[in-house]
C-alpha cells in the first residue's frame, strides 16, 4: 500500500509542472491590469456624472446671461434716453438762464428810466421838514441853491434802507421827483457846482436817485475811496459803478465796475473785497454742461428750443405702455 501511494504521488508531481518567473510577473501583471480597468471604469461613471452637472450649470448661466442681456439692453434704452432728454434740458436751461439775465437787465434799464427825474437829499435832519414836505424843498432850493420855480410833483422819506442807508441812526434821505427831466438837471448841476451846501450848520448832499442794485456796486468801493483819499487820491463814481482815479501828473485811470476796480488797485498795493454773483451758465459749463451752439458760434434758432420743450414734454414709452 505505502508503495502504490508513493507512486501516486510522483504520477502527480510529474503531472504539475513547476511555474517560471516569467509566468508569475504576467499574472500579476493581469492582477494590475484588472485592478487599473476597474478604476478607470469608476473614472468614467464619476466623470459623466460631473459632465452632467456641469452642462446644467452652464445651461443656467445661458438662462442667466439672457436675462442680464434683456435688462442690459433696457438700461442701455433708457440711458440713451436720459441723455437726449439731458441735452435739450441743457439747451432749455440754458435759454432760460440768459433769458432771465436779459430780463433783469431790462427791468434795471426799465427801473434807471423811471427814476430819471429823480434825486436824493443826504444828511437832512429828521422832521425838519414838518408837515409839508414839498414847501420845505422849495425853500431849501431857494436857500442853499437860489433855484425858485421849479415843479415838483412829490417828495418824502425814504423807506427803510433804501437809498443806500446803512446806518439806521443816520437821516433818511429824502426822494424828490420832478415834473420833468431838466428840471432835475438844473438843481443837480448846481447842487454839484457848489463845494459844500449846509443846512443849521450840517452838510447835505444831492444825488442821483439810483437803483438798489447799482447803490450795492457804488457802496462797495467806500472803504477804498477813504483809503485813497488818505494817499491824496481823488476819486470819483461814475454813472452806472465806475471807479475815476486822479493819478499823479494829471493822469486818470477808470474802472468799469468793482472787480475791475479790485484787480486795477492792486497795482497801488490796496486790497479790495469784492464779490460778484456766480454766472450760472459758467457754472453750468465748468460743471461739464455744455453749451448749445450752432457752427456759426451763435445760440440754437427759437424753433429747435420748440423742439426740446416737445422733446421734454412728451410722455416716455414706459408711461405710455403702462396707461
Amino acid at each position: 500500500m505505502k508503495r502504490s501511494s508513493q507512486k501516486e504521488k510522483s504520477k502527480t508531481n510529474e503531472k504539475q509542472p513547476e511555474t517560471t518567473p516569467r509566468e508569475e510577473e504576467d499574472a500579476e501583471d493581469r492582477s494590475s491590469l484588472s485592478d487599473i480597468l476597474e478604476e478607470l471604469r469608476g473614472f468614467r461613471a464619476e466623470t459623466k456624472k460631473n459632465f452632467a452637472e456641469i452642462k446644467k450649470d452652464i445651461t443656467k448661466l445661458k438662462e442667466d446671461i439672457g436675462q442680464l442681456t434683456l435688462r442690459v439692453n433696457a438700461a442701455e434704452e433708457r440711458i440713451a434716453e436720459n441723455e437726449s432728454c439731458g441735452t435739450e434740458m441743457t439747451k432749455v436751461l440754458v435759454h432760460v438762464l440768459r433769458k432771465q439775465k436779459y430780463l433783469e437787465e431790462k427791468c434795471q434799464d426799465l427801473e434807471s428810466r423811471s427814476r430819471r427825474k429823480n434825486l436824493r437829499i443826504y444828511s437832512v435832519p429828521e422832521k425838519s421838514e414838518g408837515t409839508n414836505m414839498v414847501t420845505f424843498i422849495n425853500k431849501l432850493l431857494n436857500e442853499t441853491l437860489g433855484i425858485t420855480g421849479v415843479h415838483i410833483e412829490r417828495a418824502h422819506r425814504a423807506t427803510g434802507n433804501g437809498g443806500g442807508r446803512t446806518d439806521p441812526t443816520r437821516p433818511r434821505s429824502i426822494l424828490v421827483r420832478f415834473q420833468t427831466f431838466m428840471e432835475k438837471q438844473r438843481v443837480l448841476q448846481a447842487a454839484w457846482a457848489r463845494k459844500e451846501i449846509r443846512l443849521d450848520d450840517r452838510r447835505i448832499f444831492f444825488d442821483e436817485d439810483f437803483t438798489a442794485q447799482v447803490f450795492a456796486e457804488r457802496a462797495k468801493y467806500r472803504l477804498v475811496r477813504k483809503e485813497l483819499q488818505e494817499r491824496k487820491i481823488k476819486t470819483r463814481i461814475l454813472y452806472p459803478a465806475k471807479l475815476k482815479m486822479f493819478v499823479a501828473d494829471g493822469e486818470t485811470r477808470v474802472f468799469a465796475n468793482p472787480q475791475a476796480a479790485a484787480e486795477g488797485l492792486q497795482e497801488f498795493g490796496i486790497h479790495m473785497d469784492c464779490s460778484k454773483d456766480p454766472d450760472l451758465e459758467a457754472v453750468l459749463q465748468a460743471a461739464g454742461w455744455q453749451t448749445p451752439r450752432t457752427k456759426s458760434g451763435k445760440t440754437g434758432r427759437p424753433d429747435d428750443l420748440s423742439h426740446s420743450l416737445k422733446t421734454l414734454l412728451r410722455p416716455s414709452p414706459q408711461n405710455t405702455n403702462k396707461d
